[in-house]
This record gives C-alpha cells, structure tokens and sequence, in this order.
C-alpha cells in the first residue's frame, strides 16, 4: 500500500521557525533563572514572534495543502489496450504501473476476454486533516479483468497485480483498517473503459482514468 507524502516548503520552514521560537523561549526561562532579565525578555519576546508567525505561516499552508489533498491526483499507471486480431472478445493489455513518485515501476502485456478492460485498486481514504498534513491516500492497483458490452460473463480469472487484495479485505472484515481518527474508508474501487489509451490516476478516494491525447 502507498502513502505519498507532499509535505510543502512553506510547512518544512514553519516547523523549523518553531523549533528555533521554542529555543528562544527555553533560552529566556534559563536567562531569567540566572537573574538575566532584560535578556530574558529579549529571548523570551523574540520567541515568542517567531511562533506566532510561524503558526500563522503553517496555518496557512495547512488550508493550502487541505485542498491539494483533496483535489490532487497521483499517476498510478499507463495503459494501452487493443483488441486482439481475428478473435473477438479478446483485448491486450500493456499495462505500466508507477510508483508514488511517479517513476515506472513494472510493464506487463496480458490477454483478457471482454470488449471492455477493467482496473482496480484498493483505496484507504486519510481523513481531511490527514491529508492537511501532506498524506496522500493510500492506494495499491491490484486487479485487471474484461467484461463483455452484453453482459455475458468471461469466465476468466483475473490478473492479479502488486500481491493482490486478499489480504486487503481480509483485514477490513477484522476492522484493521478502520484506524480512527486518521482513516475515514477503506474499500475497492475500479475504472471501466473501451480499448484505447489512457493514463490512470488516484485521487483522494477513487481511482479514475482519462484518454491520452
């Protein structure tokens, strides 16, 4: 399962203003025990303003990045789907996964029945707060199957991809993924299309996929 983290610049130097605010402020208590007291009111202000500023600078970035985490999408993988000459229902999938920066991490080519190609992922879906903090939601791509436009069933078992999901759903019956207050859902999810091109990505709590141009 994948968590990417985005943690901002504006967030990295707010938190090392407040370390720097808290040993300004650790600075004047020990200023004002050795009877240093205009030292300490110097050390002691300036810290202070500096974790004021700070909690208003990260504040702020917090608000920025909550809407990123809900809106921001990662590229989970690439796939190209043709169907197969002179055998109908049948489609070839090439199918690259990346991982969560964005770098190939596996290419495959399988055959499965059905007019239309399917991809699912497993998705745990952070809280709000969660993602405020830089988080991205936890995926993992684990499914690829056809499905016929009449509805027949294939009878074709599916490929399974990183491991699979057994163990995914085995431990959401037990409620483990449940982990309150950070987890909001766990659950499966799946993208459906035609044959073509199309980039696949996860969003905060779905996986989605759009055509390449």
């Amino acid at each position: 399962m994948s968590y990417p983290v985005d943690l901002g610049v504006l967030q990295a130097g707010a938190i090392a203003v407040i370390i720097a605010g808290v040993a300004l402020v650790i600075s004047a208590l020990v200023a004002l025990r050795r009877k240093r007291p205009r030292s300490s009111l110097l050390r002691g202000g300036g810290g202070l303003v500096l974790l004021a500023a700070a909690a208003l600078v990260l504040w702020t970035a917090t608000l920025v990045q909550t809407y990123l985490g809900l809106t921001g999408e990662i590229r989970a993988a690439h796939v190209v789907v043709t169907p197969v000459a002179d055998a109908e229902h049948r489609l070839e999938v090439d199918l690259t996964l990346f991982d969560e920066e964005g770098v190939p991490a596996e290419r495959s080519t399988y055959r499965v029945t059905g007019d239309l190609w399917v991809l699912q992922a497993q998705i745990v879906e952070l809280q709000p707060w969660v993602n405020a903090l830089g988080f991205h939601s936890g995926y993992k791509v684990s499914r690829l199957y056809g499905q016929r436009l009449d509805g027949v069933a294939t009878g074709q078992d599916h490929v399974l991809l990183n491991g699979g999901d057994r163990d995914f759903f085995r431990e959401m019956t037990e409620d483990r993924w449940f982990t309150s207050p950070f987890v909001r859902s766990a659950y499966g999810n799946a993208v459906i299309a035609m044959p073509g091109e199309y980039d696949v990505y996860i969003s905060r709590d779905a996986i989605k996929t759009r055509p390449v141009e």
